[in-house]
């Protein structure tokens, strides 16, 4: 893998050019130091020269005790030595598992990505390493595998109204024991009464008690010596050690049974303890980690139990309803029970679907379905998986995919799915925790945001299509859904807009220029950003009324090229009255690489406003226009192909020029183009394809061009009217 292939290759170069000369890549070396992963950079003898701070938070020890280290010749772990070994052979590897840090004596478990930076001639330059604490991640795993885990219990144990009272405490320890890890456990309840507690434990035999089956072991709350401390204290109580009660102690004593280790958590109402749990015997010890799971398990599952020993069976289910939509309502994990029908028809939805902007009438009432709020692009692949889930006998499994808000806004999800059978093995219900992961999806987005422009820019890619695709990263942000960039005269210093999204027409012409005299200029001359609310903004622009783009929250951000003030970018909200801060900090960095874009191209603005002006006289044009580079890459596309061919710049850029054919006229097309870079030929008379697959007749013509510097073919193509008329249609 080359430097230029490699995503980080240029950040690091930048970065490293940088130090020699602070007056380019200082972009790239804000990137460099702020990027959420370890990044460390060595030389061809294996010297680690730069990293980053995420990199000295993982390895645990100062960038100065980094910087210096011989990646080469100190590392012990053998696997991770014949990695870094693969580097300096011109090959890319990649780590993952625990190793010793020679560095501070640590043991860590890291997944390490190495890559090595060639040059022309394939010879090694220098060496990058990526680094991500798994570690870190493997426990946000296990704690979303708790959270879901206790929350599908819950779900299930709604489903039991109708079980027998052992049945459901066999149930609920069951499940305190899988999510702590232990091996048995037991709940008692308190008979104030008669001043006795009431256990039920699993597995049955795990106190060789002499009690049947289905009833309880009864015996006197004074007789309970050091397990009964969570009664006395209301507080849960950890031991980790073994423990053998003293003869009092008449749970503990029975048949000499020996704990090695066990917790309790007492349930309490109205500040009254009224049960307690008790799980033991885990392999390790335990700890806060579970007494909070167990808590929380428990405090669910008490007011579950309540309400369904204190009515009927109608008035039971409507409570239990009631009960977990409480529970289920400071969580972000929305609850629901498909029909295994088309499209999945909602028997229950908890309480915060509201998130989404949904009430539960919406769904129970069968106005809509679950279906109906999946995207329209992800729908089919949904429906295919849940098929073969099904179809291949899957108890449970996992998607990703997007919905729509009520109010149209496009959220990512994480789909957690149970089947469940009949006696004779068809699906009578399915249960779905879904949970919103959108800012996950736009957080992994960052680092690919980075590589695309850093990508767009290194295949010189021309100066307006550099903007609109900052601009449309700018849009994949949270909150941002309207954009506008403006170039500044560098002789007078006034503004003017080169590239916008998410805007009226309107809006557009009423702000698309302004002079450095005015307010809104004076908030790009602050030097930093600014963020306001539009309402704040909107009245203070001379004569002109902007209330009707009806935008909430605006962020003004200057772009600054060794010190100099060049362009200046405005971002957006319709929807959100503030910019939440996370998306601050990436907005302000894309801010930073227009600068880059600008610097690039500062020297050849002549042939960009030349190029500009192209632009515009070839969409006036009623001819298709698209333009090719010699690689056969779609660099350009005019107003009249995406009129009679449906596609969007964004279709076709940099996309292969024979998207445009008919499948299975590849060579004819192939020979076509030879004939015209050897000149022999200017015209063609294939038809042309439209999105949705139409056969478009045309005759095109061929001519040799420049583009922003890059030499081009531009193709011009005209609608053939009749073309029964016209033999030459191929």
């Amino acid at each position: 893998m080359n430097k230029m292939q490699h995503p980080g290759g240029t950040l690091i170069s930048a970065f490293k050019n940088s130090r020699k000369n602070p007056q380019t890549g200082m972009e790239y070396r804000t990137i460099f130091e702020k990027s959420p992963v370890g990044i460390l950079y060595f030389d061809q003898k294996g010297l680690i020269t730069h990293c980053n701070e995420s990199c000295s938070n993982i390895l645990g020890s100062p960038i100065k005790r980094i910087v210096g280290f011989n990646i080469k010749s100190s590392l012990i772990n053998k696997k991770l030595n014949e990695t870094i070994e693969n580097v300096f052979a011109g090959e890319s590897g990649t780590f993952e598992g625990e190793c010793l840090s020679t560095i501070t004596g640590k043991t860590l478990t890291i997944k390490a990505n190495f890559t090595p930076i060639l040059d022309q001639d394939g010879s090694l330059l220098d060496g990058i390493g990526i680094f991500e604490d798994v570690e870190q991640r493997k426990q946000v795993e296990e704690i979303v595998r708790m959270n879901e885990l206790r929350l599908r219990m819950l779900l299930e144990l709604h489903q039991m109204q109708n079980a027998p009272l052992h049945e459901i405490t066999d149930f609920i320890i069951k499940g305190a024991v899988e999510l702590t890890g232990s091996k048995i456990g037991y709940l008692e309840f308190l008979n104030n009464d008669d001043n006795v507690l009431e256990m039920y434990h699993w597995p049955k035999d795990a106190l060789n008690l002499s009690t049947s089956e289905d009833e309880p072991f009864v015996h006197p709350i004074k007789s309970t010596g050091l397990w009964g401390e969570a009664i006395r204290t209301q507080n849960p109580v950890i031991v980790n050690r073994h423990y053998k009660s003293d003869e009092t102690d008449v749970v503990s004593s029975i048949d000499n049974e020996t704990l090695t280790r066990h917790v309790m958590v007492p349930i309490l109402e109205n500040e009254q303890t009224v049960a307690v749990a008790c799980v033991g015997n885990k392999d390790s010890d335990y700890d806060e980690s579970d007494v909070h799971q167990l808590t929380l398990l428990m405090e669910g599952v008490w007011k579950v139990l309540q309400y369904m020993h204190k009515n009927d069976l109608r008035n039971k289910s409507l409570k239990v309803n009631k009960v977990l939509d409480s529970v289920m309502s400071s969580s972000p994990a929305i609850v629901f029970l498909w029909r295994p029908e088309k499209d999945w028809p909602v028997e229950y939805v908890s309480e915060n679907i509201s998130q989404f902007g949904y009430s539960v009438d919406d769904f129970i009432s069968g106005k809509m379905i679950y279906g109906d709020i999946i995207h329209p692009s992800d729908l089919d692949r949904v429906r295919t998986e849940m098929n073969r889930a099904s179809n291949e006998g899957f108890s449970d499994f996992s998607q990703e995919y997007r919905i729509l808000t009520k109010s149209g806004e496009v959220k990512w999800i994480d789909e957690r799915t149970l089947i469940h059978n009949n006696d004779d093995g068809t699906v009578d219900y399915l249960q779905g925790i879904i949970v919103d992961i959108t800012e996950r999806k736009q957080a992994n987005n960052f680092l690919r945001i980075e590589s695309d422009l850093d990508n767009a820019l290194d295949n010189k890619l021309n100066m307006q299509d550099a903007f609109e695709s900052v601009l449309d990263s700018a849009l994949e942000t949270k909150a941002i859904d309207s954009a506008i960039l403006y170039l500044i005269d560098e002789y007078n210093g006034e503004f003017d807009l080169v590239a916008h999204r998410g805007v009226s027409k309107r809006f557009v012409e009423s702000v698309s220029h302004f002079s450095k005299n005015t307010i809104i200029a004076n908030f790009f001359m602050t030097g930093y950003p600014v963020y306001k609310y539009f309402s704040d903004i909107s009245f203070i622009i001379p004569g002109k009324d902007l209330s009707f783009e009806g935008l909430e929250a605006m962020a003004f951000l200057p772009v600054h090229v060794n010190d100099e003030l060049v362009a200046a970018i405005a971002l957006g909200s319709h929807k959100y009255l503030e910019i939440p801060a996370n998306t601050r900090n990436l907005i302000e960095t894309i801010a930073n690489l227009i600068g880059v874009i600008v610097s690039r191209t500062e020297n050849d603005s002549g042939n960009w406003k030349n190029q500009n002006n192209m632009r515009s006289l070839l969409d006036a044009l009623d001819e298709i226009v698209f333009i090719i580079d010699v690689e056969c890459k779609i660099l350009h596309t005019n107003q009249a192909l995406h009129k009679h061919l449906n596609y969007s710049d964004k279709d076709l850029f940099m996309k292969d020029y024979l998207v445009l054919y008919p499948q299975g006229q590849e060579s004819s097309v192939l020979s076509k183009l030879d004939e015209i870079i050897e000149e022999k030929s200017s015209s063609c008379d294939i038809p042309l394809v439209s999105k949705e697959g139409m056969h478009i007749p045309v005759k095109t013509k061929f001519t040799k061009g420049d583009w922003g510097g890059k030499e081009v073919i531009i193709a011009t193509a005209s609608i053939v009217e009749n073309p029964e008329l016209d033999g030459n249609i191929q």
